[in-house]
């Protein structure tokens, strides 16, 4: 064992058997191997918690326990396993990602250099599953077009230093409790909240491109329509507590839904504005195409998956974002 401040992983989960055991062998050889293991299981049907039991059965050096998260939503397992958790650092992961060897190590040594309250690093974004869908998706997901200008899914040649949030963060312990921990109103965008509540605070949040981890991403159009609908409804359900948290690359794929959508009711009183809203979206269109073609390498198979990737991210969550803002606090209230 590495010496350093005790860290505890904590990994919500559900219906991940699949993956689980991937993960937790990439946790088991890491050149800073955690103190405990905690999987937070939501009642999975898939036997997720059998996988995890087993997997610890298997490897009794490694302190592996399994909690039962009755909410089954994301925010309720990391608070249930932050507060179980022994160790004075946290890193939280899933069950989509496989860390690199010296992930945890460089974790530790990132929270230490930089004196910042989280610190994280970035995605290697993965096809979900075979097919040319499921590789135009990972595409996607980590172009400009897809992702914006979130740097944990780009980074060429990006630098470590502060930024606005971080996937699978890491932080101590303390910093989650004096935050008051994860919002467990908040069912998606919990980690980006809690960023927030950090740097309102005054803390930092630090990106280090060397700590690296493999990331999954949904295998079909309509896993990612759900992924990114999911994301923009959360997204207005935080903005009604935090208006100032809206970034650019989360803005734009809003505004375009409602011009993309409502654009043409101009035309009800002056009919030659078709031309002109026509001729927005086929800039769009053209856009899209050009970037895919260029990914794809004039694989036709692979450049319309990839337009259609790019469309489902942009208006799944526009149009989630946008119900999410005008339904959500209704929608809220009969929960």
């Amino acid at each position: 064992m590495a010496v350093g401040p005790s860290l505890s992983v904590v990994i919500p989960c559900y219906n991940e058997a699949q993956r689980l055991p991937g993960l937790l062998d990439a946790l088991a050889g890491q050149t800073h191997p955690p103190d405990e293991i905690l999987v937070v299981d939501g009642g999975s049907p898939d036997g997720t918690a059998a996988a995890a039991e087993g997997w610890g059965a298997a490897h009794p050096a490694r302190r592996l326990r399994v909690l039962a998260n009755p909410e089954r939503h994301i925010p309720h397992a990391l608070n249930r396993g932050i507060a179980a958790a022994q160790s004075e650092v946290v890193a939280r992961l899933d069950g989509h990602c496989r860390p690199a060897p010296d992930y945890l190590e460089r974790c530790l040594r990132a929270l230490a250099d930089s004196g910042a309250e989280v610190v994280g690093g970035g995605w290697d974004v993965r096809p979900g599953g075979p097919g040319p869908v499921a590789a135009a998706i990972a595409r996607a997901a980590s172009s400009p077009l897809g992702a914006g200008d979130a740097q944990y899914r780009r980074l060429a040649g990006a630098e470590p230093g502060a930024v606005d949030t971080v996937p699978f963060g890491c932080f101590r312990r303390a910093t989650w409790e004096a935050v008051g921990g994860f919002d467990e109103s908040l069912l998606t965008n919990e980690d980006y909240d809690f960023n927030w509540r950090v740097r309102q605070r005054g803390g930092r949040v630090w990106l280090d491109p060397r700590i690296r981890c493999e990331y999954y991403a949904r295998a079909s159009l309509g896993a990612l329509a759900r992924q990114y609908w999911r994301y923009g409804w959360w997204k207005a359900q935080m903005l009604r507590r935090q208006p100032q948290s809206l970034r650019g690359r989360q803005a734009a794929p809003a505004a375009w839904a409602a011009v993309a959508l409502l654009g043409w009711l101009p035309a009800l009183v002056w009919r030659p504005w078709l031309w002109a809203f026509g001729g927005l979206w086929s800039i769009y269109l053209l856009v899209l195409a050009g970037d895919a073609v260029r990914r794809a390498g004039g694989a036709l198979a692979q450049t319309v998956a990839l337009a259609g990737a790019y469309v489902v991210i942009h208006f799944g969550w526009g149009l989630g974002f946008w119900a999410g803002l005008i339904l959500g606090r209704r929608h809220s209230r009969s929960r």
